[in-house]
């Protein structure tokens, strides 16, 4: 039987992914926000520290991802390989590195869900999300309406709005779409154990593009998110954007008895 990843089968061909590199490429709308320092603080694990200004990145993006197979399977295969994926950043240190640490992570694709919770530790939960695209002939124009919406367990968990207003990009001190952090937990069946490894991942090529910035507003009603609920909303943009992720950083490991 073989497989980077299970399923497993007798030529591989079944595994729910493969191995990275991962290719990405698609479209981000994103909400910048003030919040409070000490919900930020408590949301950050052991081993990372809140870095900078409290401010928080809400986003959802459209993609498409290659699952480690290459781009051409990517193309052969969108039922597999085109999902939603909605996100919240909070800017970390390791005392290395800085970063996005992601407390929070919903996503609609199979694929994506499981090698983010297996692999490396994402804490991705399945979710609906929906975004607006901008015109297919058109792009996106001054006085464009953007809206994402987050729907966990038939129940809306945050709704993301912005009215474009200009060319460009938000001018605030946020990390680069490079360094990001994850922790992987991985529970024992014969003891209750339970290992926590945080990693370090960079992502490569990291090339966002085709900025439009807007004023915006944002609703959080999840129960969990309530605390980040904001202090000051700064705006919103959305951009095009391709990356790769590869391999990550051991930064620490945590074994936790049953």
């Amino acid at each position: 039987m073989k497989g980077f990843s299970a399923p497993l089968s007798p030529d591989g061909g079944a595994a729910a992914y493969g191995p990275p590199p991962w290719n990405f490429a698609g479209r981000s709308f994103t909400i910048l926000a003030e919040c409070d320092p000490a919900a930020i603080a408590a949301l950050v694990p052991d081993g990372l520290a809140p870095e900078g200004a409290p401010v928080v990145r809400f986003s959802i993006h459209d993609l498409i991802c290659d699952l480690g197979f290459g781009w051409e399977f990517a193309q052969r295969y969108p039922e597999r390989c085109q999902f939603k994926e909605a996100v919240i950043g909070l800017a970390v240190s390791d005392g290395q590195s800085f970063g996005f640490w992601d407390p929070f992570l919903w996503c609609d694709g199979e694929a994506e869900i499981a090698v983010g919770r297996e692999l490396y530790g994402w804490p991705q939960r399945e979710a609906r999300l929906d975004m607006t695209m901008p015109h297919p002939q058109k792009g996106w124009q001054p006085g464009d309406r953007v809206t994402g919406k987050v729907t966990r367990w038939h129940e809306p968990a945050l709704v993301m709005e912005m009215t474009i207003e200009r060319e460009g990009d938000i001018d605030v001190p946020q990390p680069a779409f490079v360094t990001f952090y994850t922790e992987r937990v991985i529970p024992d069946p014969r003891d209750a154990s339970v290992v926590r490894e945080l990693f370090a991942s960079n992502m490569e090529n990291s090339n966002p593009a085709d900025f439009f910035t807007g004023t915006a507003s944002l609703t959080l009603m999840a129960p969990e998110l309530k605390p980040l609920t904001p202090t000051r909303i700064i705006g919103g943009r959305v951009n095009t954007i391709s990356w790769t992720k590869n391999r990550s950083r051991l930064v620490r490991r945590l074994e936790t008895k049953g």
